[in-house]
Protein backbone atom coordinates (compact mmCIF):
# COMPACT_ATOMS: atom_id res chain seq x y z
CA UNK A 1 0.00 0.00 0.00
CA UNK A 2 1.51 2.85 -1.05
CA UNK A 3 0.90 6.42 0.66
CA UNK A 4 1.26 9.79 -1.02
CA UNK A 5 1.79 13.47 1.05
CA UNK A 6 -0.76 15.88 0.66
CA UNK A 7 1.22 19.82 -0.90
CA UNK A 8 -0.41 23.10 -0.80
CA UNK A 9 1.08 25.15 -3.30
CA UNK A 10 2.49 28.12 -2.17
CA UNK A 11 1.02 31.27 -3.75
CA UNK A 12 3.29 33.23 -6.57
CA UNK A 13 4.88 36.24 -5.41
CA UNK A 14 3.83 39.46 -6.13
CA UNK A 15 6.28 41.55 -7.89
CA UNK A 16 3.86 44.74 -7.20
CA UNK A 17 3.75 43.69 -3.40
CA UNK A 18 7.47 43.01 -3.47
CA UNK A 19 8.20 46.49 -5.27
CA UNK A 20 6.46 48.52 -2.18
CA UNK A 21 7.84 46.32 0.15
CA UNK A 22 11.36 47.56 -0.30
CA UNK A 23 10.13 51.77 -0.88
CA UNK A 24 8.69 50.67 2.36
CA UNK A 25 12.03 49.23 3.57
CA UNK A 26 13.94 52.13 2.57
CA UNK A 27 11.70 54.60 3.59
CA UNK A 28 12.29 52.93 6.95
CA UNK A 29 15.79 54.00 6.37
CA UNK A 30 15.42 57.60 7.76
CA UNK A 31 15.37 56.23 11.34
CA UNK A 32 19.36 54.96 10.82
CA UNK A 33 20.23 58.45 10.46
CA UNK A 34 22.23 59.87 13.34
CA UNK A 35 20.18 62.18 15.84
CA UNK A 36 16.82 61.46 14.16
CA UNK A 37 17.16 64.19 11.54
CA UNK A 38 14.51 63.48 8.84
CA UNK A 39 11.73 65.38 7.67
CA UNK A 40 8.05 65.50 8.49
CA UNK A 41 7.37 64.87 4.61
CA UNK A 42 9.30 61.32 4.71
CA UNK A 43 7.63 60.16 7.79
CA UNK A 44 4.17 60.49 5.72
CA UNK A 45 5.77 59.02 2.97
CA UNK A 46 6.31 56.31 5.36
CA UNK A 47 2.80 55.91 6.18
CA UNK A 48 1.24 56.09 2.88
CA UNK A 49 3.61 53.53 1.53
CA UNK A 50 2.16 51.49 4.00
CA UNK A 51 -1.59 52.44 3.25
CA UNK A 52 -0.65 51.55 -0.46
CA UNK A 53 0.35 48.16 0.86
CA UNK A 54 -2.47 47.79 2.79
CA UNK A 55 -5.11 48.78 0.03
CA UNK A 56 -3.31 45.56 -2.06
CA UNK A 57 -3.48 43.16 0.75
CA UNK A 58 -7.11 44.51 0.47
CA UNK A 59 -7.14 43.70 -3.14
CA UNK A 60 -5.17 40.42 -3.58
CA UNK A 61 -6.24 38.21 -0.34
CA UNK A 62 -3.65 35.65 -1.15
CA UNK A 63 -0.04 36.39 -0.32
CA UNK A 64 3.56 34.27 -0.33
CA UNK A 65 4.23 33.65 3.34
CA UNK A 66 7.41 35.11 2.60
CA UNK A 67 5.84 38.13 1.68
CA UNK A 68 3.82 38.53 4.96
CA UNK A 69 6.67 37.50 6.99
CA UNK A 70 8.99 40.64 5.86
CA UNK A 71 6.09 42.87 6.07
CA UNK A 72 5.69 41.65 10.03
CA UNK A 73 9.17 42.24 10.12
CA UNK A 74 9.00 45.77 8.74
CA UNK A 75 6.00 46.93 10.60
CA UNK A 76 8.07 45.44 13.76
CA UNK A 77 10.46 47.97 13.01
CA UNK A 78 8.73 50.82 12.40
CA UNK A 79 6.39 50.22 15.87
CA UNK A 80 10.22 50.38 17.57
CA UNK A 81 10.15 54.46 16.57
CA UNK A 82 6.59 54.70 17.68
CA UNK A 83 7.45 57.73 20.01
CA UNK A 84 9.47 59.21 17.29
CA UNK A 85 6.99 59.60 14.83
CA UNK A 86 4.70 61.13 17.42
CA UNK A 87 6.83 63.80 18.71
CA UNK A 88 7.80 64.78 15.07
CA UNK A 89 4.25 64.58 13.19
CA UNK A 90 0.85 66.08 14.21
CA UNK A 91 -0.75 62.81 13.78
CA UNK A 92 -4.01 63.77 15.55
CA UNK A 93 -3.96 66.29 12.57
CA UNK A 94 -3.30 64.18 10.06
CA UNK A 95 -6.25 61.89 10.93
CA UNK A 96 -8.79 64.75 10.85
CA UNK A 97 -7.09 65.09 7.26
CA UNK A 98 -6.86 61.66 5.87
CA UNK A 99 -10.12 59.95 8.28
CA UNK A 100 -7.77 56.62 7.97
CA UNK A 101 -9.82 53.32 9.28
CA UNK A 102 -9.13 52.37 13.14
CA UNK A 103 -7.27 48.99 11.27
CA UNK A 104 -5.07 51.79 9.86
CA UNK A 105 -2.84 51.53 13.43
CA UNK A 106 0.23 52.95 11.46
CA UNK A 107 -1.94 56.70 12.10
CA UNK A 108 -2.78 55.94 15.13
CA UNK A 109 1.10 55.69 17.00
CA UNK A 110 0.81 57.58 20.52
CA UNK A 111 3.89 58.86 22.12
CA UNK A 112 3.35 57.80 25.95
CA UNK A 113 2.23 60.72 28.06
CA UNK A 114 5.20 61.80 30.22
CA UNK A 115 4.52 61.07 33.85
CA UNK A 116 4.82 64.48 35.81
CA UNK A 117 5.18 64.89 39.33
CA UNK A 118 1.60 66.39 39.62
CA UNK A 119 0.00 63.41 38.56
CA UNK A 120 0.81 61.21 41.50
CA UNK A 121 -1.70 63.44 43.03
CA UNK A 122 -4.33 62.41 40.44
CA UNK A 123 -5.74 59.84 42.87
CA UNK A 124 -6.68 62.83 45.67
CA UNK A 125 -8.28 65.44 43.31
CA UNK A 126 -10.27 62.23 41.99
CA UNK A 127 -11.48 61.37 45.39
CA UNK A 128 -12.00 64.74 46.44
CA UNK A 129 -14.19 65.53 43.04
CA UNK A 130 -16.57 62.52 44.49
CA UNK A 131 -16.64 63.95 47.64
CA UNK A 132 -17.80 67.21 45.96
CA UNK A 133 -20.03 65.68 43.66
CA UNK A 134 -21.82 64.02 46.29
CA UNK A 135 -22.30 67.06 48.44
CA UNK A 136 -23.54 68.62 45.55
CA UNK A 137 -26.14 65.83 44.71
CA UNK A 138 -27.67 66.67 48.21
CA UNK A 139 -27.69 70.13 48.09
CA UNK A 140 -29.56 69.81 44.52
CA UNK A 141 -31.84 66.91 45.96
CA UNK A 142 -32.85 69.46 49.50
CA UNK A 143 -33.23 72.30 47.56
CA UNK A 144 -35.18 70.37 44.94
CA UNK A 145 -37.65 68.78 47.91
CA UNK A 146 -38.04 72.16 49.31
CA UNK A 147 -38.94 73.76 46.07
CA UNK A 148 -41.22 71.75 44.68
CA UNK A 149 -42.62 71.78 48.53
CA UNK A 150 -45.41 73.46 47.42
CA UNK A 151 -46.31 72.31 44.11
CA UNK A 152 -44.51 72.42 40.90
CA UNK A 153 -43.91 75.97 39.02
CA UNK A 154 -41.71 76.76 36.23
CA UNK A 155 -38.88 79.11 37.88
CA UNK A 156 -38.28 76.25 40.45
CA UNK A 157 -38.05 73.71 37.54
CA UNK A 158 -35.80 75.99 35.87
CA UNK A 159 -33.43 76.76 38.84
CA UNK A 160 -33.24 72.84 39.52
CA UNK A 161 -32.39 71.57 35.82
CA UNK A 162 -29.71 74.36 35.27
CA UNK A 163 -27.79 72.64 38.45
CA UNK A 164 -28.40 69.53 37.44
CA UNK A 165 -27.17 69.80 34.36
CA UNK A 166 -24.04 71.59 35.51
CA UNK A 167 -23.45 69.03 38.13
CA UNK A 168 -22.99 66.57 34.96
CA UNK A 169 -20.64 68.69 33.74
CA UNK A 170 -18.79 68.64 36.41
CA UNK A 171 -19.09 64.95 36.98
CA UNK A 172 -17.37 64.85 33.15
CA UNK A 173 -20.77 62.83 32.31
CA UNK A 174 -19.69 59.94 34.26
CA UNK A 175 -22.83 58.21 33.96
CA UNK A 176 -22.44 57.87 30.22
CA UNK A 177 -19.82 56.74 27.93
CA UNK A 178 -20.87 59.58 25.00
CA UNK A 179 -21.45 62.27 28.50
CA UNK A 180 -17.66 61.21 28.94
CA UNK A 181 -16.86 61.64 25.67
CA UNK A 182 -18.69 65.10 25.78
CA UNK A 183 -16.84 65.96 28.36
CA UNK A 184 -13.33 65.12 27.14
CA UNK A 185 -14.43 67.02 24.25
CA UNK A 186 -15.19 70.34 25.92
CA UNK A 187 -11.63 69.77 27.73
CA UNK A 188 -9.55 69.65 24.54
CA UNK A 189 -11.76 72.70 23.36
CA UNK A 190 -11.36 74.75 25.49
CA UNK A 191 -6.64 73.64 24.88
CA UNK A 192 -6.53 71.89 28.89
CA UNK A 193 -4.00 69.61 28.62
CA UNK A 194 -4.65 65.74 29.35
CA UNK A 195 -2.22 65.88 32.40
CA UNK A 196 -4.82 68.35 34.00
CA UNK A 197 -8.17 66.94 33.53
CA UNK A 198 -8.24 65.39 37.06
CA UNK A 199 -7.41 68.72 38.19
CA UNK A 200 -10.02 70.93 35.92
CA UNK A 201 -12.91 68.48 36.90
CA UNK A 202 -11.75 68.98 40.75
CA UNK A 203 -12.32 72.92 39.80
CA UNK A 204 -15.40 72.57 38.09
CA UNK A 205 -16.92 70.50 40.86
CA UNK A 206 -15.60 73.02 43.36
CA UNK A 207 -16.85 76.02 41.71
CA UNK A 208 -20.18 73.99 41.52
CA UNK A 209 -20.54 73.46 45.32
CA UNK A 210 -19.81 76.58 45.78
CA UNK A 211 -22.57 77.74 43.71
CA UNK A 212 -25.48 75.43 44.83
CA UNK A 213 -24.48 76.51 48.70
CA UNK A 214 -24.59 80.11 47.48
CA UNK A 215 -28.37 79.12 46.15
CA UNK A 216 -28.90 76.63 49.14
CA UNK A 217 -28.28 79.87 51.42
CA UNK A 218 -29.97 81.77 49.80
CA UNK A 219 -33.46 80.17 50.06
CA UNK A 220 -34.55 82.09 53.42
CA UNK A 221 -34.45 85.16 51.01
CA UNK A 222 -36.65 82.95 48.50
CA UNK A 223 -39.03 82.03 51.80
CA UNK A 224 -39.41 85.82 52.54
CA UNK A 225 -41.04 86.29 48.96
CA UNK A 226 -43.21 83.36 48.73
CA UNK A 227 -44.73 84.49 51.98
CA UNK A 228 -45.40 87.62 50.70
CA UNK A 229 -46.96 86.12 47.61
CA UNK A 230 -48.71 84.19 50.05
CA UNK A 231 -50.64 87.25 52.18
CA UNK A 232 -51.31 88.84 48.99
CA UNK A 233 -52.82 85.51 47.94
CA UNK A 234 -55.06 85.40 51.20
CA UNK A 235 -56.04 89.30 50.60
CA UNK A 236 -57.12 88.63 47.56
CA UNK A 237 -59.14 85.49 48.64
CA UNK A 238 -57.13 83.09 46.75
CA UNK A 239 -56.55 80.85 49.71
CA UNK A 240 -55.61 77.12 47.66
CA UNK A 241 -52.64 79.73 46.21
CA UNK A 242 -52.06 80.97 49.46
CA UNK A 243 -51.92 77.78 51.56
CA UNK A 244 -49.26 76.60 48.80
CA UNK A 245 -47.07 79.64 48.87
CA UNK A 246 -47.08 79.69 52.76
CA UNK A 247 -46.29 75.80 52.82
CA UNK A 248 -43.30 76.65 50.46
CA UNK A 249 -41.85 79.02 52.39
CA UNK A 250 -42.27 76.97 55.40
CA UNK A 251 -40.29 74.38 53.58
CA UNK A 252 -37.47 76.91 52.28
CA UNK A 253 -36.50 78.63 55.70
CA UNK A 254 -36.53 76.76 58.93
CA UNK A 255 -38.14 78.22 62.09
CA UNK A 256 -40.42 80.96 59.91
CA UNK A 257 -43.02 81.60 62.65
CA UNK A 258 -44.77 84.04 60.48
CA UNK A 259 -45.63 81.67 57.21
CA UNK A 260 -46.74 79.11 60.30
CA UNK A 261 -48.80 81.69 61.43
CA UNK A 262 -50.27 82.47 58.14
CA UNK A 263 -51.10 79.54 57.25
CA UNK A 264 -52.82 78.54 60.24
CA UNK A 265 -54.95 81.73 59.27
CA UNK A 266 -55.94 79.95 56.25
CA UNK A 267 -56.47 76.41 57.90
CA UNK A 268 -59.23 78.54 60.22
CA UNK A 269 -60.47 79.80 56.97
CA UNK A 270 -61.05 76.48 55.39
CA UNK A 271 -62.05 75.35 58.77
CA UNK A 272 -59.53 72.95 58.99
CA UNK A 273 -58.81 73.77 62.92
CA UNK A 274 -56.61 70.74 63.57
CA UNK A 275 -54.31 72.03 61.02
CA UNK A 276 -54.64 75.28 62.45
CA UNK A 277 -54.25 74.65 65.94
CA UNK A 278 -50.85 72.43 64.97
CA UNK A 279 -49.24 75.55 63.26
CA UNK A 280 -49.84 77.97 65.84
CA UNK A 281 -48.12 75.38 68.05
CA UNK A 282 -45.08 75.48 66.03
CA UNK A 283 -44.81 79.09 66.65
CA UNK A 284 -45.65 78.66 70.42
CA UNK A 285 -43.11 76.66 70.79
CA UNK A 286 -40.76 78.50 69.05
CA UNK A 287 -36.83 78.56 71.07
CA UNK A 288 -35.91 82.16 70.12
CA UNK A 289 -39.34 83.66 71.00
CA UNK A 290 -39.98 82.00 73.89
CA UNK A 291 -36.55 83.28 75.66
CA UNK A 292 -36.65 86.54 73.94
CA UNK A 293 -36.00 89.46 76.00
CA UNK A 294 -34.19 92.60 76.30
CA UNK A 295 -31.03 91.05 76.24
CA UNK A 296 -31.88 89.43 73.29
CA UNK A 297 -33.92 91.64 71.62
CA UNK A 298 -32.41 90.62 67.95
CA UNK A 299 -34.15 87.51 68.28
CA UNK A 300 -37.49 89.22 69.01
CA UNK A 301 -38.52 90.43 65.58
CA UNK A 302 -41.21 87.76 65.79
CA UNK A 303 -42.39 88.71 68.80
CA UNK A 304 -46.00 89.92 67.98
CA UNK A 305 -46.97 86.64 65.80
CA UNK A 306 -45.56 84.51 68.45
CA UNK A 307 -48.26 86.53 71.08
CA UNK A 308 -51.02 86.56 68.58
CA UNK A 309 -50.33 82.69 67.96
CA UNK A 310 -50.79 82.17 71.81
CA UNK A 311 -54.22 83.92 71.53
CA UNK A 312 -55.52 82.24 68.19
CA UNK A 313 -54.51 78.88 69.76
CA UNK A 314 -56.00 79.67 73.04
CA UNK A 315 -59.71 80.99 71.16
CA UNK A 316 -59.80 77.31 69.33
CA UNK A 317 -59.00 75.62 73.00
CA UNK A 318 -61.79 77.10 74.38
CA UNK A 319 -63.85 76.29 71.19
CA UNK A 320 -62.96 72.54 71.54
CA UNK A 321 -63.38 73.20 75.64
CA UNK A 322 -60.23 72.92 75.98
CA UNK A 323 -59.89 75.41 79.05
CA UNK A 324 -57.57 74.04 81.06
CA UNK A 325 -55.31 74.44 77.81
CA UNK A 326 -56.59 78.20 76.71
CA UNK A 327 -55.88 79.86 80.04
CA UNK A 328 -52.10 79.20 80.74
CA UNK A 329 -51.49 80.24 76.71
CA UNK A 330 -53.24 83.39 77.58
CA UNK A 331 -51.91 84.07 80.41
CA UNK A 332 -48.03 83.32 79.47
CA UNK A 333 -49.11 85.88 76.23
CA UNK A 334 -50.11 88.88 78.82
CA UNK A 335 -46.94 88.09 80.70
CA UNK A 336 -44.40 88.84 77.63
CA UNK A 337 -46.39 91.61 76.56
CA UNK A 338 -46.00 93.37 79.56
CA UNK A 339 -42.53 92.12 79.87
CA UNK A 340 -41.72 93.34 76.35
CA UNK A 341 -43.37 97.03 76.69
CA UNK A 342 -45.27 96.49 73.60
CA UNK A 343 -48.66 97.06 74.82
CA UNK A 344 -49.27 100.78 73.92
CA UNK A 345 -48.39 100.32 70.42
CA UNK A 346 -51.80 100.64 68.12
CA UNK A 347 -51.32 96.82 67.72
CA UNK A 348 -50.03 96.22 71.23
CA UNK A 349 -53.16 97.41 72.04
CA UNK A 350 -55.62 95.24 70.19
CA UNK A 351 -53.53 92.07 71.04
CA UNK A 352 -53.97 92.92 74.69
CA UNK A 353 -57.47 93.36 74.50
CA UNK A 354 -57.71 89.88 72.53
CA UNK A 355 -56.25 88.17 75.38
CA UNK A 356 -57.89 89.60 78.36
CA UNK A 357 -61.47 89.04 76.42
CA UNK A 358 -60.76 85.43 75.99
CA UNK A 359 -58.89 85.04 79.05
CA UNK A 360 -61.83 86.28 80.48
CA UNK A 361 -63.92 83.57 78.06
CA UNK A 362 -62.18 80.77 79.79
CA UNK A 363 -62.50 81.86 82.94
CA UNK A 364 -66.01 82.18 82.49
CA UNK A 365 -66.15 78.59 81.18
CA UNK A 366 -64.19 77.11 84.24
CA UNK A 367 -66.62 78.99 86.49
CA UNK A 368 -63.95 81.26 88.19
CA UNK A 369 -66.61 84.64 87.79
CA UNK A 370 -64.70 86.69 89.94
CA UNK A 371 -61.87 86.51 87.55
CA UNK A 372 -63.51 86.14 84.42
CA UNK A 373 -65.43 89.32 85.64
CA UNK A 374 -62.02 90.93 86.42
CA UNK A 375 -60.98 90.11 82.67
CA UNK A 376 -63.59 90.97 80.92
CA UNK A 377 -64.05 94.74 82.50
CA UNK A 378 -60.38 95.37 81.59
CA UNK A 379 -61.10 94.13 78.04
CA UNK A 380 -64.63 96.31 77.82
CA UNK A 381 -62.51 99.24 79.08
CA UNK A 382 -59.95 98.55 75.87
CA UNK A 383 -62.40 97.98 73.40
CA UNK A 384 -65.48 99.98 74.56
CA UNK A 385 -67.62 99.09 70.98
CA UNK A 386 -66.68 95.30 71.34
CA UNK A 387 -70.07 93.53 71.89
CA UNK A 388 -68.10 90.12 73.28
CA UNK A 389 -66.90 91.91 76.40
CA UNK A 390 -70.62 92.63 77.91
CA UNK A 391 -72.28 89.77 76.31
CA UNK A 392 -69.84 87.66 78.47
CA UNK A 393 -69.99 90.08 81.41
CA UNK A 394 -74.02 89.54 81.48
CA UNK A 395 -73.55 85.98 81.54
CA UNK A 396 -71.29 86.00 84.31
CA UNK A 397 -73.84 88.31 86.16
CA UNK A 398 -76.31 85.91 85.54
CA UNK A 399 -74.16 82.98 86.82
CA UNK A 400 -73.77 84.51 89.96
CA UNK A 401 -77.96 84.82 90.18
CA UNK A 402 -77.53 88.83 90.02
CA UNK A 403 -80.40 89.29 86.59
CA UNK A 404 -80.70 92.46 87.08
CA UNK A 405 -77.27 93.54 86.89
CA UNK A 406 -76.78 91.70 84.38
CA UNK A 407 -79.85 93.18 81.62
CA UNK A 408 -77.55 96.71 81.16
CA UNK A 409 -74.88 94.24 79.66
CA UNK A 410 -77.08 92.46 77.84
CA UNK A 411 -77.98 95.52 76.33
CA UNK A 412 -74.49 96.83 75.76
CA UNK A 413 -74.37 93.66 74.28
CA UNK A 414 -77.18 93.77 71.50
CA UNK A 415 -76.66 97.65 70.80
CA UNK A 416 -72.72 97.24 70.15
CA UNK A 417 -73.78 94.33 68.03
CA UNK A 418 -75.99 95.95 65.99
CA UNK A 419 -73.66 99.02 65.49
CA UNK A 420 -71.06 96.57 63.68
CA UNK A 421 -73.09 93.47 62.15
CA UNK A 422 -69.98 91.84 60.83
CA UNK A 423 -69.42 90.29 64.00
CA UNK A 424 -72.72 88.31 63.71
CA UNK A 425 -71.49 86.98 60.40
CA UNK A 426 -67.37 85.88 61.55
CA UNK A 427 -68.21 85.25 65.25
CA UNK A 428 -70.26 82.27 66.08
CA UNK A 429 -70.20 82.84 69.82
CA UNK A 430 -70.88 86.25 69.17
CA UNK A 431 -73.96 85.61 67.28
CA UNK A 432 -75.27 83.39 69.69
CA UNK A 433 -74.70 85.26 73.14
CA UNK A 434 -76.73 88.26 70.90
CA UNK A 435 -79.81 85.93 70.16
CA UNK A 436 -79.42 85.03 74.08
CA UNK A 437 -79.10 89.37 74.92
CA UNK A 438 -82.36 89.56 72.82
CA UNK A 439 -84.54 86.71 74.50
CA UNK A 440 -83.52 88.14 77.97
CA UNK A 441 -84.51 91.62 77.27
CA UNK A 442 -87.29 90.98 76.24
CA UNK A 443 -88.36 88.81 78.59
CA UNK A 444 -87.70 91.65 80.80
CA UNK A 445 -89.77 94.25 78.55
CA UNK A 446 -92.71 91.21 79.26
CA UNK A 447 -91.83 91.60 82.96
CA UNK A 448 -91.91 95.22 82.95
CA UNK A 449 -95.03 95.15 81.42
CA UNK A 450 -96.96 92.67 83.43
CA UNK A 451 -95.78 94.50 86.65
CA UNK A 452 -96.98 97.99 85.32
CA UNK A 453 -100.40 96.37 84.75
CA UNK A 454 -100.84 94.99 87.95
Amino acid sequence: MHTHSLTVDEPAQSPEFNKLLNQYRVSLQIFDRPKGKFKPEEILNLLTCRDQIQALMTERSLLSSQQLLRLADLDCYLKKYEVLIATHLDLEAWQQLVNPPHTSWWWFLRAPEPRHWWNEYDWLFNAGTLVILTISASLITDTATRLFSGGIDLGSTLMISGQSLLALLAGGGALTQAGRQAYERLLCRIRINKRYWQEASFTFALILVLSLAGIHSALPGFAETANQNGEAHYQNGKLDSARKDFKRAIALKQDFPKAHFNLALVHEDLQQLEKAKAQYQLVVTQKDLVNCNAANADHCDDLMIWLQAHNNLAELDIVDEEYGKAAPLLQAGLRKLEQQGNKETPEGKQLKYSLLKNLGWARLKQKFFSKAEHHLQQAAQMEPNAPDPFCMLAKVSEAKNEQQKALPDWKKCLTKAQQNPIVLETQPEVNQWVAEAQERLSTARDATQENAKA
